[in-house]
């Protein structure tokens, strides 16, 4: 991990005890809720200036922006009420009431939908953005605080600072559908790019906890992070700017280490950062001295590691770039790249089989080192088992094969869990339930971005519709056949409660030898597969 001096970066003054900031979709403005004195800093990020405040009602806490970049919502902690701010005139339109003393907020990918904390009522409130009315209220713990919505709009997870909980909502129905607890005064959340990981600031905890959303429990901790308020993901989904209000600091997390790259001193009371568009700069609300900060985005490259076949794309971060003339990965030239602005490029990784640093040539004659670039084996998959399983998934999936020592996750069609362990040759994980069955493609992802492919079978519960013939000598030794549905997975065949020798024909028919009789009468047929098991009772008789 890498400390710098303190920054010599832009402070922009706001208002009274500024909070929480967001930034419009374009990237031009950022708007900051001054709670101490009723309003919001519009910030132009071109001039770097205020230029407008906004008065709305008591306490603005919370702040989000539209999708579509026409209205941001502002939480007014001091008259229960959401304040809606057009962006185009800058002025405060509508107030809607209905809350009971609202915190962090946010606004469906859609735009249709805005979640608030309303902490007074230990619930959360959804509010329609076409008619401005609270349409439901979401009961959960104690003491929410803040909430992020999935990038597919169908989860909200909410942070509660009274429980020490992160319970999940369902946004079609309504309801919490999971309660995580554990958590030491959870405050900032928010989601990965891509919807498989939610991250969560500990207040009192001092770390940064990671949540997968398929199996909504908690992978990994981040620690070293003092007293942790704020936190942004960037826009690319490789890092995760925390505001440490503990040592006036902000970390940046590289997101596919899950580790601490970067720590910069020189804030006060940071509480709140927010990524522009581009990546480029970090905008942080110093609550201690009523500023807004720009913290350029760490230089390096990102991701740093990639498989020995080349091809991982490659940002690359620093100053002065906009006259590059090459790039190279060690010796080797880059697969290509692209000049983004002069402080940004894309280049794809070349071929090559060692760690490497990442050299720029800035016009004709000047070459300097802008990163390091770390080459993994390329993974390969060679088998998984079991290779079927129930619909209610739950059981153990190992994976057999060569360079998985980096596995970050294992995808069952678009599902992805967190392995529960890991080495270089096996890779073992929970089977997540499925909604239907027959194949889907195993994935294996691993933090060089290769992946491996096979196919896991969701087997549904299997039936016996008959067995012929019915009859038979308690001596055993005849064939019978039997007749069902979801029988291709067939692991055993037991009659009377005795194993029976047995060949599957098709997923309908079971060919089997009856075991001799431990008495006489009728005896239950069972068929067991990886899908389930299924009971004839009295389907053959001993005579």
């Amino acid at each position: 991990m890498e400390t710098h001096e303190p920054l010599l970066a832009d402070e922009i003054p706001v208002g009274h005890a500024p909070i929480v900031a967001a930034i419009t979709p374009d990237g031009r403005h950022v708007y900051v809720t001054n709670f101490g004195s009723s309003s919001v800093s519009v910030i132009d990020t071109t001039t770097r200036r205020v230029i407008t405040t906004i008065g709305v009602t008591s306490g603005p806490w919370g702040v989000t922006v539209a999708p579509d970049g026409l209205r941001a919502y502002v939480a007014c902690f001091g008259t229960d009420s959401v304040a809606v701010i057009d962006t185009t005139t800058r002025t405060a339109t509508v107030s809607i009431p209905g809350l009971n003393k609202p915190l962090g907020l946010t606004v469906s990918p859609d735009g249709a939908r805005l979640y608030v904390a309303s902490q007074g009522g230990n619930r959360v409130d959804v509010i329609s953005t076409a008619t401005d009315t609270v349409i439901a209220s979401v009961p959960v713990g104690t003491g929410p605080r803040n909430v992020a919505v999935t990038p597919d709009g169908t989860e909200v997870y909410v942070t509660e600072e009274g429980a020490n909980a992160v319970a999940v909502i369902d946004t079609a129905t309504h309801t919490v559908i999971a309660t995580l607890p554990g958590f030491l005064i959870p405050r900032g959340v928010a989601t990965s790019l891509d919807g498989q990981r939610v991250y969560v600031t500990e207040y009192g905890g001092n770390r940064l906890a990671v949540i997968d959303t398929a199996t909504h429990s908690v992978v990994d901790t981040i620690t070293g992070l003092p007293i942790p308020f704020g936190l942004a993901v960037s826009h690319d989904g490789l890092l995760v700017y925390v505001a440490r209000d503990g040592d006036d600091s902000v970390s940046a997390i590289d997101l596919t280490k899950n580790e601490i790259v970067d720590t910069v001193p020189g804030f006060h009371a940071p509480s709140w950062p927010v990524v522009t568009p581009d990546d480029l700069d970090v905008y942080v609300v110093n609550n201690g001295n009523e500023t807004v900060s720009v913290l350029p985005t760490p230089s390096g490259a990102y991701p740093d590691a990639g498989p020995m076949s080349g091809g991982t794309p490659v940002d690359i971060i620093g100053e002065g770039l906009g006259n590059t003339t090459a790039v190279r990965f060690g010796c080797q030239p880059a697969a290509s790249f692209t000049i983004l602005n002069d402080r940004e490029i894309l280049a794809v990784s070349p071929r090559l089989a060692t760690d490497v640093k990442i050299d720029a040539t800035i016009g004709q004659h000047t070459t300097r080192t802008v990163g390091r670039f770390f080459y993994h084996p390329d993974s390969v998959l060679t088998k998984i088992t079991p290779t079927s399983g129930p619909l209610s998934g739950g059981g153990t999936l190992t994976v057999t094969g060569r360079g998985l020592i980096t596995t970050t996750s294992v995808r069952f069609g678009s599902v992805a869990v967190t392995p529960s362990s890991v080495l270089d040759d096996t890779v073992t994980v929970t089977v997540p339930p499925a909604e239907a069955t027959g194949p889907v493609p195993v994935t294996v992802v691993t933090r060089s971005n290769s992946y491996g492919r096979s196919t896991f079978t969701y087997v549904g519960p299997p039936g016996i519709t008959s067995v012929s013939p019915s009859r038979g000598s308690s001596a055993g030794g005849d064939p019978v056949l039997i007749v069902g549905t979801e029988l291709a997975s067939t692991q055993s065949v037991t009659i009377g409660g005795a194993a029976a020798d047995f060949g599957v024909l098709s997923d309908t028919r079971i060919a089997a030898v009856t075991p001799p009789a431990a008495t006489l009468g009728p005896a239950n047929v069972t068929v067991t597969t990886t899908g389930g098991t299924a009971t004839a009772p009295g389907a053959f008789v001993y005579v």
